[in-house]
């Protein structure tokens, strides 16, 4: 065995330990003892396991049986599984647990506990039915309080694990583990606010959405296969005043955190509906991050070619092959943090983001800890990312003494008390990180006959910044 593959195996080795410690920290684990259900519970026995259950009461599972689901439309409900396994059948959609209102009804105090939720497109939704047409202004009128889910195993989900969706409020998902979702873990959609994501696993999501494995795709009527990054752990698109706090993100296909606006996609299509606001205002704290190309990545598409998603949004690159919209998620704390082992750390493309006191760890030249900066808002609309708190972060990554980095350009950033290897360190501009092809996606040919995968693979490495040159003396 060679001296790189030596190395490679030492990491593996310490990544794995290192998982095995913390995956502990959130979720159920199999010595606890779980509580009664609350008094005056309803038992949901074997005999309604079969068919799909709807609960107008706080009730409660027999752990023997496997559910085949639950809608719950009625305020002051608690579904409290006691360990009991809730299952898609094979192949079917839907949803394993469905908490919906209409529009224009309140619903409040919500609890779903102590499950094992298995395959469902989504494992557990929250969504308020015709939020899609309330109008601006009025979307909060009777929006949603106090929904929890805790201590809870949500897997293999063919799209989203846990989905929370537009104009939702006051969602608290605590001490559960998401793992194996084909799509992002947990996905707060445009306008869902005042969420609460607390001491959480995501574990091995995102590999089938868009992911390294590839998939078929029409555009302007040609048919085509393309591979992509896949998904991330936490999808925050247009989600604001949200509270991520004390989770573990590790295996992820496409990273940790995303936090973006949705550029208002394919609008010729069912789901389309008007994206409102930005993914402003969220606090990101002691979480861990274990492996993977992006740790935190803050306005993940403002550089992003949207050309394939058909974006509503006006475009301020458009030229053959390439559309680029503004992205939006200012004004976010990402402080205290750990990050292990990833490429990229934490990226900042929009403004007035906080990142402070967060320790990287890795072991070669090309992780990097912190890249503030985006290319075409910076030199079309000559507006660089401004107004960041770069302060008191620590990195302890082997080979590369100055991991903090501005791209293209940068204006008001305030970059104090950082260090790098136990020494107080400067920042300096680097090259642009390569970016995808289109967002999202690694690589695209045409599709083989009848769609079919094209006979050869193109290379799906995915991009990233590689090991840089020192800052100039004095920076």
């Amino acid at each position: 065995m060679g001296i790189g593959a030596h190395v490679a195996s030492r990491t593996i080795r310490r990544l794995s330990v290192l998982a095995v410690a913390l995956v502990g920290v959130a979720g159920v684990t199999a010595c606890e003892p779980l509580p009664p259900p609350e008094p005056g519970s309803v038992l949901v026995g074997c005999g309604q396991a079969g068919s799909r259950v709807t609960l107008t009461a706080s009730s409660h599972l027999d752990p023997a049986c496997v559910y085949a689901g639950f809608d719950i439309r009625t305020s002051g409900v608690t579904l409290d599984c006691q360990g009991a396994v809730v299952r898609s059948a094979p192949g079917a959609g839907g949803r394993g647990i469905l908490v919906e209102s209409p529009a224009g009804v309140m619903l409040t105090d919500v609890t779903i506990r102590n499950c094992k939720v298995e395959g469902f497109l989504n494992s557990i939704k929250f969504t308020r039915d015709g939020f899609r047409t309330l109008a601006q202004g009025e979307e909060y009128e009777h929006t949603t309080q106090r929904m929890l889910v805790e201590k809870t195993t949500v897997s293999g989900s063919r799209g989203v694990g846990i989905y929370v969706d537009g104009y939702v409020s006051d969602t608290t998902i605590q001490d559960t583990t998401i793992k194996n979702a084909g799509g992002s873990g947990i996905y707060l959609e445009t306008g869902s606010r005042r969420s609460n994501v607390l001491r959480n696993n995501f574990l091995d999501n995102g590999f089938i959405e868009n992911g390294p494995n590839g998939q078929a795709y029409t555009f302007n009527g040609l048919s085509l296969w393309f591979w992509g990054i896949g998904r991330e752990g936490l999808s925050i698109d247009g989600s604001y005043e949200n509270v991520v706090e004390d989770n573990v993100f590790l295996g992820n296909s496409a990273g940790g955190i995303f936090m973006y606006k949705n550029c208002g996609e394919y609008p010729d299509r069912d789901r389309y509906f008007e994206r409102r606001y930005p993914s402003n205002d969220n606090r990101i704290a002691r979480n861990t991050f274990i492996g993977g190309t992006n740790g935190v990545w803050v306005g993940s598409r403002m550089g992003e070619n949207t050309l394939p998603m058909e974006c509503t949004d006006p475009a301020y690159v458009d030229e053959p092959g390439k559309r680029v919209v503004l992205d939006y998620a200012a004004d976010n704390e990402i402080v205290d943090n750990t990050f292990h082992e990833v490429t990229h750390g934490i990226r900042v493309e929009d403004d007035g983001n906080r990142i402070e006191r967060n320790h990287f760890v890795g072991t070669g030249p090309t992780h990097h800890a912190i890249i503030v900066g985006t290319p075409y808002r910076s030199t079309i609309l000559d507006h660089p990312v401004t107004g960041t708190v770069v302060a008191d972060n620590v990195s302890d990554i082997t080979g590369n003494p100055y991991p903090y980095r501005w791209v293209t350009e940068e204006a008001d950033t305030t970059f104090t008390g950082n260090t790098a290897l136990g020494q107080p360190v400067g920042w300096c501009q680097a090259p642009e990180p390569p970016r995808s092809i289109f967002v999202m996606a690694i690589a695209i040919a045409v599709a083989g006959p009848g769609g079919t995968p094209p006979a050869t693979t193109p290379d799906l490495t995915q991009p990233a910044q590689p090991a840089l040159p020192d800052c100039p003396a004095g920076t």
